[in-house]
């Protein structure tokens, strides 16, 4: 892992990501940062492939992020009535599967979405503008479904983000493996891919004495009068 100066703001980026060093304005601040946990849900942990493995690893994540002054936000999804859910859908709100099956100590925010995609019906976009963050980083179960379609939406969104290779289980390996390949296609059309142990390691590193400016609010450089 490499870190990356700018003057006065003590920047970092993650120089192994996948196809660029994230995040693309070369800022990892605690305060804009946020992992986002989609399908935590046994509905969605039963039909993906590793997902004790991948639970494990987002705990660790959850705790570095937290450590730095970031926050963990898990989305519980839910089909908008008994009647629309079908198998590859969410499961009814209240019905058995929807709960959240990590720990609710590891979150900050539990928010519910309305479908598949974690910005469907839910306060998730609210939430993160009000609090600052727009850099992602996406983990959790259905790397074909929850998480791709949550990635997509966000992008579509605004958010710089980033998703964890080891910490989504797919429900299928093949399908899980082209979802992680199409974020990277055109240079990176939804974002970068990078592993926990590349994002632990930046994360571990000493924070910056200054957090750097939004890139919205950086002031304009002193115009010289002739």
């Amino acid at each position: 892992m490499t870190t990356d100066g700018i003057p006065g703001a003590g920047a970092r980026r993650l120089q192994g990501s996948n196809p660029y060093p994230w995040p693309y304005d070369g800022v990892v601040v605690g305060n804009r940062l946020a992992l986002v946990v989609v399908g935590a849900q046994p509905a969605w942990v039963q039909r993906s492939v590793g997902a004790d493995l991948v639970l494990a690893t987002i705990e660790r994540l959850a705790v570095a992020v937290r450590r730095v002054g970031g926050s963990v936000v898990a989305v519980r999804h839910a089909a908008a009535t008994a009647a629309q859910h079908r198998i590859g859908l969410p499961p009814a709100r209240e019905s058995p599967g929807w709960e959240l099956c990590a720990t609710t100590a590891i979150f900050d925010q539990v928010v519910d979405a309305a479908g598949i995609n974690g910005f469907t019906g839910s306060p998730l976009d609210g939430r993160l503008r009000s609090a600052g963050v727009d850099h992602l980083v996406l983990t959790g179960f259905g790397a074909e479904a929850p998480v791709d379609s949550t990635l997509r939406a966000a992008n579509d969104r605004g958010y710089e983000c980033m998703v964890v290779t080891d910490a989504v289980a797919p429900f299928d390996p093949v399908t899980g493996a082209a979802a992680l390949s199409s974020v990277t296609m055109s240079g990176g059309i939804f974002g970068a891919l990078a592993t926990s142990a590349e994002l632990l390691d930046l994360l571990a590193t000493p924070p910056a004495e200054a957090a750097a400016p939004r890139p919205d609010s950086i002031p304009n450089p002193p115009v010289e009068v002739p």
